[in-house]
Parts: C-alpha cells; structure tokens; sequence
C-alpha cells in the first residue's frame, strides 16, 4: 500500500474508547495498520498504509464509525434501544 497516514484524536467526554476500538477492528482491512492507544482525556487513532484514492473517505469513515458506536453502546448502558 501506498506510504498514507490519518492521525485522528477523540476526546473522551464525547467518544468511548471501546468504541475506537470497535471502529479499528472494523475498518482493520482497509489500512496496513491502525493503532489505538489512551491518554487521560483522549483516544488516538492512527491509520497508516492506506490506498491513497481514499482521501479524506477513510479516516472520515472512520471517525463516523467511532461516533456510531459510541452512541450504540452509550444507548445500550442507558437501557435505550440499540
């Protein structure tokens, strides 16, 4: 693939860490690798490796992915539907 990376950040009062993990288990196919790693006040994504005819789709996509899960899993914990 092709030398392209996205560093994406996620503040925690608004994304669940799990779910950035959730996000890089599913979108893992689409780069070489995707590390996510905590800090006190945010998770950090960082895509490397992907086609670079993607653009801004990929690590968008991604960020969007993270925010759905986010809102599913906040939901589920609340007792709301999923």
């Amino acid at each position: 693939m092709a030398e392209t990376s996205a560093r994406l950040t996620f503040h925690r009062s608004l994304y669940l860490p799990e779910a950035v993990r959730a996000a890089a288990e599913a979108y893992g196919a689409y780069a070489e690798s995707i590390e996510v790693t905590d800090t006190e006040v945010e998770t950090i994504a960082v895509l490397k490796g992907f086609d670079p005819g993607y653009g801004d789709v990929l690590p968008d996509g991604f960020a969007n992915h993270a925010l759905f899960e986010t809102v599913v899993r906040t939901r589920a914990t609340l007792g709301g539907p999923a």
